[in-house]
């Protein structure tokens, strides 16, 4: 394994090396997709959720005694509530930062993390919906599909988990020393996360250019072109969804541009699963909190099948 990861990177180094002019236009490309369409919307939502969150700022005692019949903590509501308005990785940084304070305990956490992965409305009805497909029911599917996948994908789990202890309401509070999370506090650590997100987006900017310039992304493209086969517009369907696994608006907007009738499915089960790069982002903040990586990534993978469906019924039912 660490012999395959070196040569990996010798591989990606060479390739820097011999083309450094094609990989920093991707990365630039990269990056500029970030600051123009993600640091807008994720900015403000960071700051505000982490003052939310380190506050102790707990949900409504009414959406207490839903989240126990789940299973789950109290402070699943809230964190759930912040990544549904918010999107990545917002509802991960808030499940990650509950779990530090011991508000999610450990056998609760896998499943109040994947609840809580979900992408925000602004992105799915503007940027897919509105921009990508021009259309704002294709929006509306997609958000219903993702949404109900993630509540639905808990649900499903409900019979593998335990019973949690019964939970004593908590105060408001500050931080782990007992202060207040000053404005500045949280500004600094949006700031923080929000460069990180950049880092990702452009990073596999690059890595998927490195992948398609080796050849390395011709068998899953054929593999999936097999899968189609029959469908409209196979080979581009095949080709945004290799793009997807990789990245996530990339594969977004290659869907779309294939015009067929599974391309909003897909596009579905692309948002929902996230892509190496949304699934990256989200592992930085949930592994260090005790969440497995693979668990996570296999039963995401699950959670697009299931938005997939969702909206394909939506789709081909009308």
């Amino acid at each position: 394994m660490r012999a395959a990861t070196f040569a990996a990177l010798v591989c990606a180094a060479a390739l820097l090396a011999v083309s450094p002019q094609k990989y920093t236009g991707a990365c630039a490309e990269g990056i500029a997709l970030w600051a123009k369409a993600v640091l807008p919307a994720l900015f403000p939502f960071l700051v505000f959720s982490a003052l939310l969150s380190r506050a102790g700022a707990a949900p409504s005692r009414k959406l207490a005694p839903l989240m126990r019949k789940a299973r789950l903590p109290a402070a699943a509501a809230l964190c759930f509530f912040l990544s549904a308005i918010s999107g990545y990785p917002v509802g991960s940084r808030a499940v990650a930062d509950c779990a530090r304070r011991g508000e999610i305990p450990r056998g609760a956490l896998l499943r109040t993390a994947l609840l809580c992965s979900t992408s925000g409305p602004m992105f799915l009805l503007g940027t897919v919906g509105g921009t990508l497909y021009g259309s704002a029911r294709a929006g509306a599917i997609l958000l219903s599909a993702h949404l109900l996948s993630a509540l639905l994908l808990c649900l499903l789990t409900l019979p593998f988990s335990k019973r949690l202890p019964e939970e004593r309401p908590q105060p408001l509070r500050g931080d782990e020393n007992g202060k207040s999370l000053s404005f500045a506090d949280g500004v600094c650590g949006a700031v923080t996360s929000v460069l990180c997100v950049g880092g990702f987006v452009a990073l596999f900017y690059v890595i998927g250019q490195m992948l398609a310039d080796i050849g390395a992304l011709q068998p899953a493209q054929a593999i999936f072109t097999l899968l189609f086969r029959g469908a409209e517009n196979a080979h581009a369907l095949a080709a945004g969804l290799t793009r997807g696994l990789l990245e996530g608006t990339q594969g977004c907007a290659a869907l779309a541009a294939a015009g067929s009738p599974l391309s909003l499915p897909l596009t579905a089960f692309v948002v929902t699963f996230g892509g190496a790069s949304i699934l990256a982002q989200q592992l930085a903040f949930l592994c260090p909190a005790g969440v497995k990586a693979l668990p996570f990534i296999g039963l995401k993978a699950v959670q697009g099948i299931l938005a997939f469906s969702l909206a394909a019924a939506i789709v081909y039912i009308k």
